[in-house]
């Protein structure tokens, strides 16, 4: 007597739902052990910077930077380039073990699968983004390293703005290096391809451009990221609003093109 063979899951109906993915994406963020590493090594590296920098009474830049009470969040820049790195990695280590393949089974369409890793990486990036910054508020007013912020709130219109500005810069590299990783596939050239054009652009191509067009550099993310992190106070090209819509649009634009070519090439 033989058992009966259970009939097989019919595979063409089973339906990939939002939440399925973001656990998905979830899990390998927390369970790749590169992808945790860089995570944790970014914030630990702000963080801890930052806090040495309170704690000996030292603030980054020249004298002015005492007089800014989000002073604290000088070093976040160093975020944003670590967090690129994550972004780019996110994607790319899929593509480099083979286990996209699996993903894209999972997922045909294919858009559900970007916008879960943006999302999931975002949102991350974001929670563990503003923890930090509450916390180096609180040592801030621990230690007063910053004499313009003595006293003052967090929710202070001069405080809040541009702790909110520096913060929400962190979640935007992780997705800008995530969108990068998706237009190329390949971590390094990914990462050449930021410092090449997107970092150091800026400060080479005024050289080799006409006086007409040099200022195209300006709108270049690097830029909108300065003004963006200045929170009205440094002088810019443009307002913090404007500079904003850039960094959006550069999102959108390469993000659209990472999806059509998602949607479109081979794996």
């Amino acid at each position: 007597m033989t058992a009966a063979t259970p009939p097989a899951p019919d595979l063409g109906t089973a339906r990939v739902t939002a939440k399925g993915l973001l656990l998905s994406e979830w899990t390998k963020l927390r369970s790749v052990r590169s992808l945790r590493i860089t995570l944790a090594a970014s914030f630990a590296f702000v963080a801890g910077l930052s806090a040495y920098l309170l704690i000996e009474g030292q603030t980054l830049g020249d004298g002015a930077a005492a007089d800014i009470p989000f002073s604290f969040t000088a070093v976040y820049p160093l975020g944003v380039l670590t967090l690129i790195v994550l972004g780019v990695l996110v994607v790319t280590g899929e593509y480099s073990s083979g286990s996209i393949r699996a993903s894209v089974v999972a997922a045909p369409r294919r858009t559900g699968l970007l916008l879960a890793k943006a999302a999931v990486l975002t949102g991350v990036t974001t929670a563990l983004g503003a923890v930090m910054s509450v916390l180096l508020y609180l040592l801030t007013r621990i230690t007063g390293a910053i004499p313009s912020a003595a006293g003052m709130s967090l929710f202070d219109t001069r405080m809040f703005w541009g702790v909110l500005a520096a913060t929400l810069l962190l979640p935007f590299g992780a997705l800008f290096g995530l969108v990068l990783g998706s237009l190329v596939r390949n971590a390094a050239a990914a990462i050449t391809l930021y410092f090449g054009v997107f970092q150091l652009g800026p400060q080479i191509f005024p050289a080799f451009l006409p006086d007409g067009v040099s200022g195209f550099t300006d709108w270049m993310p690097f830029a909108a990221m300065d003004v963006v992190r200045g929170a009205g106070i440094a002088d810019g090209p443009y307002g913090v609003g404007t500079a904003v819509v850039v960094l959006l649009a550069w999102v959108a634009a390469l993000g659209g093109v990472s999806w059509w070519l998602l949607k479109t090439r081979d794996i």
